[in-house]
């Protein structure tokens, strides 16, 4: 019976502690050699304001509140894969077979999508 009790306990407990962290930010970013990778966990509800960021800076109509995983140009021959859901963007970008100025228009943008995320 004990059991049961310290049982229901930590579920209410656990369950308290899920529910809390609503409002929570996760901004990582990876840069080795050959690979840049910003991965960016926020509020659902920011979504949409992201999803209108990102069609300004890229021009280019992007549903983040949906599923998606495509490559986006932002050169002649430059491209990112960019995977997203609502609360959940990752961006990766191939190095090896880029130029400096496409790295430095990536890691421009994730800097921008890291503002816009921890904006009020």
């Amino acid at each position: 019976m004990k059991n049961l009790i310290y049982i229901l306990i930590l579920m209410t407990i656990m369950s308290y502690g899920c529910h809390r962290g609503g409002d929570h930010i996760s901004l990582n970013t990876i840069n080795t050699r050959n690979t840049f990778r910003f991965e960016a966990m926020y509020p659902e509800k920011k979504t949409a304001k992201l999803e209108k960021y990102l069609d300004s800076v890229l021009h280019n109509d992007l549903p983040l509140d949906e599923n998606i995983d495509l490559f986006v140009n932002i050169g002649s021959a430059e491209k990112f894969n960019l995977q997203a859901k609502k609360g959940w963007l990752t961006i990766t970008f191939d190095k090896k077979n880029s130029s400096l100025a496409g790295y430095y228009k990536v890691k421009r943008l994730t800097e921008g999508i890291g503002k816009e995320i921890k904006e009020k």
